[in-house]
């Protein structure tokens, strides 16, 4: 109370669903203090603010406008989109705060806790979540000063209809519509071509999906476009199916969880005429129909494919999706039209330093081999890959076969040698710390390095093992728990001394020391101590960056080659005539990195999806 000098403590704000019991009671005040009157429409829900016992606002929802200009602009949806997903916004058809109950904020502090619970509310009372909300004020009533405190957007008047007895009628009443987004992407969520997850049931909503919005291998070519690009060597008498179209079946029928060429025909001969057409299969002269190639047709493109140019094209198309997803993520800021003025020379000693800017993350490159053990040549020797794969999306942007005369240090230039990986940081196991390495990423690539070593560089490697502790920083060290362990990493930087003249551009030495422990009894269960070097100086890479790079590094082994093993039987394939084990390689490397695309983080239980869903395959295709 204002100069007396009582201060009234007031019970806390509580926001609830009305009880059926107190339907009666809310609906006869909004009768008696909302112009409106009790009447709601749809799919509704009551609410009731209350402190203590007292009702001191009343909040009423129910079902979306059918046709609103102003939202159809903020959403962008065609109108099969609208009809689909309307029940996934909401109007906030009344709003009332009590007369006995006017206070500063009270008005916004309802509407927030009323916010904050809607979604859920609505889902368990409907079964569909609420990603929009919509309400309508009368310009000749009130500002809505509610709502635009509560972070509603005002998003245009109406025209001045409504329907009245399923008719549209002109009343002249224009009103301003007001959005509230309760999803930061709704827009391209209620717009988007296929359903979000978030479209599915609630007790569906924990099993991981696949969003076909987030990945087309597609952009100004299309894949099938991108493989005509091949060329065909078979001989041309006899040939029927286009060499792409063969090879769209192959990456298709994998993405459908097929491992071989056997399973590839048997699931091409099930396909409808509409999906043999989105494949461009042929068309047979004398029947009009749409044949699939063969088993015979399959394995004898795949045996005489060009491996070098299959590779290069699969490549290129996922870095093009790769480099589109960076540049959604991580826009080009506008030009600067005020430009910050030169350091001033002359400011005083005691002033302190301007904070130097904050730099991204380095975007990461695994360089690693694989072995296709069932995939040996009439010299008995199988074929190895040496592919290069993103850190973050675990995308595999390059591959190269390693010829059984040499090893991976041959092959390592080859393959980055067309990317664009300028401001990137490459790593590679110890096999590849070598300075021509070194100075190819650094002064050709203008790229980054970080490569372990161990004993196959023995004087570095014991230089750097001798070391004292002192030389190192203090360790930054995380720890995580799960799987019945706990595992704990440190790493300590040092500077590189000028001793170290065999590998140039080397900054800075690591020591990292990676510990797992029984989480149960606490007692030691592996320990080891990995050196490693890097020629991205601290200000790029603080030791945080670092110990994730050189964790992310080994992605490639579990997220990539054990994926090709265990999940797609690789090492158990028995295809080994000609180009047909690397071009099967590089077709799961494919399917792995458009369902990581795609949002899959178990790549069997994507396949699985896939499999039950067929079309879903094309669409990831871009077909």
């Amino acid at each position: 109370m204002v100069g007396t000098g009582i201060s009234i403590e007031r019970e806390p704000l509580v926001v609830r669903p009305a009880r059926p019991d107190e339907v009666p009671r809310f609906n006869a005040l909004l009768d008696e203090h909302h112009f409106l009157g009790h009447q709601l429409f749809g799919r509704i829900l009551r609410y009731v603010a209350t402190e203590g016992e007292d009702w001191v606002a009343l909040v009423g929802f129910g079902s979306a406008a059918l046709s609103l200009r102003p939202r159809e602009r903020f959403v962008g949806w065609d109108e099969a989109q609208k009809l689909r997903r309307l029940r996934y916004v909401t109007n906030n058809q009344r709003y009332c705060v009590l007369p006995d109950a006017h206070r500063p904020n009270l008005a916004s502090a309802v509407l927030a806790r009323t916010l904050e619970r809607l979604s859920a509310d609505m889902e368990a009372a409907y079964g569909d979540p609420v990603l929009l909300v919509e309400t309508f004020t009368d310009p000749a009533r009130h500002r809505g000063t509610c709502y635009k405190a509560s972070n509603f957007t005002p998003a245009g008047e109406t025209s001045g209809y409504g329907r009245r007895s399923g008719q549209w009628v002109h009343h002249g009443n224009k009103k301003l519509c007001w959005l509230y987004p309760l999803h930061r992407d709704v827009a391209s969520i209620l717009s988007s071509p296929f359903d979000h997850p978030l479209f599915r049931p609630k007790n569906m909503r924990s099993v991981p999906v696949l969003d076909l919005n987030t990945v087309v291998i597609d952009g100004e070519r299309g894949l099938h476009e991108r493989l005509r690009g091949i060329v065909d060597h078979r001989k041309l008498r006899g040939i029927r199916h286009e060499l792409a179209s063969i090879l769209l079946v192959c990456a298709a029928a994998m993405l459908s969880g097929c491992h071989n060429p056997t399973e590839i025909a048997e699931w091409a001969a099930s396909l409808s005429d509409d999906m043999l057409l989105r494949l461009h299969a042929r068309r047979s002269p004398s029947t009009t129909l749409l044949v699939p190639p063969s088993l015979s047709t399959i394995q004898r493109a795949l045996k005489e494919v060009d491996r070098e140019a299959l590779d290069r094209i699969t490549c290129e198309a996922l870095a093009d999706q790769v480099a589109a997803r960076r540049a959604n993520e991580h826009p080009a800021p506008p030009p600067d039209e005020h430009p910050a003025p030169p350091p001033d020379e002359h400011r005083g000693d005691d002033e302190p330093d301007a904070a130097p800017p904050t730099s991204p993350v380095l975007p990461g490159i695994a360089v690693d081999g694989k072995t296709l053990r069932g995939a040996r040549q009439a010299d008995g020797r199988a074929v190895h890959l040496l592919s290069a794969m993103t850190h973050d999306e675990r995308v595999v942007i390059a591959q190269q076969e390693v010829d059984h005369k040499t090893n991976e240090i041959k092959v390592f230039r080859p393959l980055l040698r067309d990317l664009d990986i300028e401001g990137t940081l490459v790593t590679a196991d110890a096999m590849h710390t070598q300075d021509d390495h070194i100075n190819f990423l650094v002064e050709e690539k203008n790229a980054h390095v970080l490569l372990f070593v161990k004993e196959n560089q023995p004087s570095l490697y014991n230089e750097i093992g001798c070391w004292d502790l002192e030389k190192f920083s203090e360790p930054y060290v995380e720890a995580c728990k799960g799987h019945g362990r706990v595992e704990r990493r440190s790493i300590q930087v040092a500077k590189t001394p000028e001793g170290l003249v065999e590998f140039p551009h080397v900054e800075q030495v690591m020591r990292i020391v990676r510990e797992v422990h029984d989480a149960r009894t606490g007692e030691l269960r592996f320990c080891e101590t990995v050196l490693a070097l890097t020629s991205a100086p601290t200000e790029l890479c603080a030791p945080a960056a670092l110990l994730k790079a050189s964790r992310d590094h080994w992605a490639i082994e579990n997220g990539l080659h054990w994926v090709r093993d265990a999940t797609m039987g690789e090492d158990a394939s028995k295809v080994r005539s000609g180009s047909a084990p690397r071009a099967l390689a590089t077709m799961r490397n494919l399917v792995i990195s458009v369902l990581r695309l795609a949002g899959a983080t178990n790549i069997a239980q994507g396949l699985r999806s896939i499999g039950r869903r067929p079309e879903h395959a094309f669409t990831l295709l871009g077909l």
